[in-house]
């Protein structure tokens, strides 16, 4: 595997390492039949596990799983700590890497850094997968919610096959050159830095609603001398927020989501796709997003012989949607079905008629009222 290349590498999600099997494997493996000369056994061959229909029932409700802000800070910090370095961008140079001096002299070139480690950065796929892994781990695990030491474990199986390291530094005791465990000790080093960067998020967010104090930015800028995160992704944030207009929408956002205010977060949301120069346009976007789906998100559950008779309620009020509910509910699928004031999610885990359908609801007005006319029929459930 590690003969392909790196880009290639990036498109496996995850890894698991395979060592030899230990005496007591070998004399089972050994002493069993063997299928070059008896064929297999279907009787002792892997047994299925689960249906498609179960299968994509699972992901439905893995995908439904929430982070919180540390996890997603947690996640980006991986990412960047991964990636930055003070005096190249690593993505983009070819010669220029630790191994072949480029430490040398940095003040960055500490035993408690990661950059001085590491030859290759992450792409945004890894980003995507840790997300992705650490919730169906919580899932796997029943737990409630996905913490920073879940995303650790399941992280090295994410991170090893796609990142080269300093021969150096892998080939020391007690790593010996393998790439498992020396990124365990590389993501302890990445945690203890991103506790230690704690104040900087909570000024981070401070600034990003509108709720700056004073003294904030000097704070940071404090942190910036000895944190590569801070230096290149926190203050020029905060800088770029910095003004007089943003803390204003910003706080009407919140206000507008403490009050559970549907109409008035759409409104400002549908203003600010119009206002391409707004400042941290994007995060703002989403934030209301975020609030609307938090104030409107609605599941519901039915069997799929009833797939039909909701097509033709819905698109009976909504008759933009007739198309889009038709090709949604034609095969097994997860679809999203978007409008400028509603987001439908449709997962349909198989045609049969006992086949169950998840379809998930969130939006503006468009969605509450699209929640009354489902919740009018008596074939379909809410779930909580």
């Amino acid at each position: 595997m590690r003969n392909l290349s790196h880009p290639f590498l990036d498109r496996f999600g995850i890894s698991v390492p395979i060592v030899m099997p230990a005496s007591q494997d070998l004399e089972l493996i050994l002493t069993g039949k063997d299928e070059k000369y008896s064929g297999f056994d279907e009787l002792i061959q892997v047994p299925k596990v689960l249906t498609i229909d179960e299968l994509m029932e699972i992901w439905y409700y893995v995908n439904k799983i929430s982070i919180n802000k540390e996890v997603n800070n947690y996640i980006h910090a991986i990412i960047r700590d991964f990636t930055l370095c003070a005096r190249v961008d690593k993505g983009n140079s070819e010669n220029l890497k630790p191994s072949t001096g480029l430490c040398s002299g940095c003040h960055f070139n500490t035993n408690q850094n990661v950059c001085n480690k590491i030859e290759s950065i992450l792409s945004v796929r890894v980003a995507k997968d840790l997300l992705r892994y650490s919730k169906a781990l919580t899932w796997l695990l029943n737990l409630e919610k996905i913490d920073i030491n879940l995303v650790n474990t399941i992280a090295p199986y994410v991170i090893s096959h796609r990142v080269k390291y300093t021969r150096r530094e892998l080939e020391k005791s007690p790593y010996w050159g393998k790439p498992y465990d020396f990124s365990r000790s590389i993501l302890e080093l990445i945690q203890k830095r991103f506790i230690n960067r704690a104040e900087c998020y909570l000024i981070a967010e401070r600034f990003r609603d509108g709720e700056s104090k004073s003294d904030d930015l000097t704070t940071l800028k404090n942190y910036q001398m000895n944190d590569l995160i801070v230096k290149y992704d926190l203050i020029p944030f905060v800088n770029s927020v910095n003004d007089k207009k943003y803390p204003k929408i910003a706080q009407k956002i919140k206000e507008a989501s403490k009050n559970g205010n549907i109409e008035v977060l759409a409104n400002i949301r549908n203003d600010l796709i119009e206002n391409i120069d707004f400042p941290n346009r994007a995060y703002l976007i989403n934030f209301c997003n975020q609030e609307l789906y938090k104030q409107t998100v609605s599941d519901y559950i039915f069997k799929y012989i009833n797939n039909k008779e909701i097509w033709a309620d819905i698109a009976s009020e909504f008759p933009k949607l007739d198309k889009p509910l038709k090709e949604a509910f034609m095969r097994r699928q997860t679809k999203q079905i978007r409008t400028e004031d509603l987001l439908i999610e449709i997962n349909v885990t198989g045609t049969n008629d006992d086949s169950l359908v998840n379809i998930q609801i969130s939006g503006g007005s468009e969605a509450l009222q699209l929640r009354k006319i489902i919740e009018r029929l008596d074939y379909i459930q809410r779930e909580e």
